[in-house]
């Protein structure tokens, strides 16, 4: 049996980084939003648009990291693939479950694709990878899928529109989606979590799983994290070169935008590798807990957001427009809304550094 891996708490806490920029981005306290909280509407970047990217890019640095754990254990590939496979399933039947009730067209229709089966899918492929084990081919393949996707976008469109049409209603991912999905996509024109932009999504991955056996092999070496921190710089940098031509544009995950906001959360994560090594600070404790329990905290938050604001309260139209009045009322609107969203999020932070004392862990 191999040697043991040991949890890279550091990456814990920028799970919880990007949990609570999810909740902020997800959770505010009204329509009145900054700029930069919310998705550029088309093509664009905001700090919103680097939320997603960065829990993709951690999605395959944990697959990393736990396939090796359980390798160490004694673990076979079969046992393995076979856990991937019931995680990745349950992921997307829970997302499933949760737009039945959050997502529905007119006419009633599901919305079959969203963040969490997009979650489930990558998982699912970069696990398929692992299983392979062929480290060499995993930063050419994230390349290929990143230039037949901006091929297949640049030189078709949807029929009746002009060759490399990106518009909302004339690009290929969009059509497609439509033609397959029709009645079960966010919107009748088109899903940001489509068919066809989930290949750039699990390239997006693929940048995570070749960051993590990086740091399997060096975790050890300090210059680990800022080779790390200039891999992600570099490749965020050739990303906003490439959308000169091939546009930032979240809702499509155009490839300029998968490599300018995956190296960005390569930067990040080698961030926090620097600031926190192998023993973060008691300080960033609540964030460390919220990125341990990252999918439940994504989801409980967004439940209890919900029925903030579906609850009634005298005197507003809702629970959450009670609370924001009289916590933020002071401030202007979108400050307000900002500060709730902030305040919601360090709660959920809290609540699940609570849920671990409760349940005995207490590191």
């Amino acid at each position: 049996m191999n040697a043991p891996v040991r949890r890279l708490r550091a990456l814990d806490v920028f799970r919880g980084v990007t949990v609570a920029g999810m909740i902020v981005v997800n959770c505010p306290g009204s329509a009145a939003i900054y700029p930069a909280f919310d998705h550029a509407p088309w093509n664009g970047l905001t700090l919103a648009d680097l939320v997603f990217p960065s829990f993709l890019v951690i999605l395959g640095v944990s697959a990393a990291l736990a396939h090796a754990a359980r390798r160490a254990r004694g673990q076979s590939v079969g046992q393995i693939e076979r856990h991937a496979a019931a995680r990745a399933l349950g992921l997307f039947a829970f997302g499933l479950l949760v737009d039945a009730f959050v997502f529905r067209e007119p006419g009633g229709g599901i919305r079959w694709l969203g963040v969490l089966q997009r979650i489930a899918l990558c998982s699912l492929a970069t696990s398929a990878f692992l299983v392979i084990d062929r480290p060499r081919a995993e930063p050419w393949a994230a390349a290929l899928l990143l230039l037949f996707y901006w091929w297949l976008l640049a030189r078709h469109s949807a029929p009746g529109y002009r060759p490399g049409d990106l518009t909302p209603a004339g690009n290929l991912a969009s059509w497609l989606d439509r033609r397959l999905m029709r009645g079960h996509m966010m919107t009748p024109v088109q899903d940001p979590e489509g068919l066809l932009s989930t290949l750039p999504a699990f390239a997006t991955a693929l940048l995570g799983l070749v960051a993590g056996r990086r740091l399997l092999s060096a975790r050890a070496d300090p210059a680990a994290a800022e080779r790390l921190g200039a891999l992600g710089l570099g490749l965020a940098a050739l990303g906003w070169a490439w959308s000169a031509a091939f546009p930032f544009n979240k809702h499509l995950w155009t490839s300029s935008y998968a490599l300018t906001a995956g190296g960005l959360a390569l930067a990040g994560l080698a961030a926090c590798l620097r600031a926190f090594g192998e023993q973060p600070p008691r300080a960033v404790a609540p964030l460390e807990a919220l990125g341990r329990h990252a999918l439940a905290a994504y989801a409980l938050s967004g439940l209890a957001y919900g029925l903030l604001a579906h609850l009634p309260a005298p005197g507003a139209a809702s629970l959450r427009a009670r609370l924001l009045a009289a916590l933020f009322g002071a401030l202007a609107p979108r400050a307000a809304s900002l500060a709730f969203a902030v305040s919601f999020a360090a709660l959920s932070a809290l609540v699940a550094r609570g849920g671990e004392f409760v349940l005995g862990r207490k590191t």
